[in-house]
């Protein structure tokens, strides 16, 4: 059931953020290659989680397990929060501008 859980909310928030984010942070310049790069890196961290998963499992446990990545989750929520700006309504030039200013 926690699963069920875990993938319903996660299909829900940070799966398609990361998506969104990643169209939008590039400048025009860059963006064909750099959303290249960041995606194969997502799918690169995808299996390295897929391959420690198991390991984690059986060493720590079911409950550790998903209490890491519930942690691990619970940061990435609060980074969510504290540094991607609210990008509705803004074209990819004012959201370049903004990246350019930090």
């Amino acid at each position: 059931m926690a699963i069920l859980g875990y993938i319903s909310f996660f299909g829900i928030s940070l799966g398609p953020l990361t998506f969104v984010v990643i169209a939008e942070i590039f400048p025009n310049r860059v963006r064909a290659k750099a959303i290249s790069v960041a995606i194969l890196c997502l799918w690169v961290s995808t299996f390295i989680v897929s391959l420690v998963f198991p390991g984690l499992l059986k060493f720590f446990g079911g409950a550790y397990t998903f209490w890491v990545f519930a942690g691990l989750s619970a940061v990435a929520f609060l980074f969510i929060c504290k540094v991607v700006p609210e990008t509705k309504g803004k074209t990819l030039e004012e959201i370049e501008q903004y990246w350019s200013k930090s």
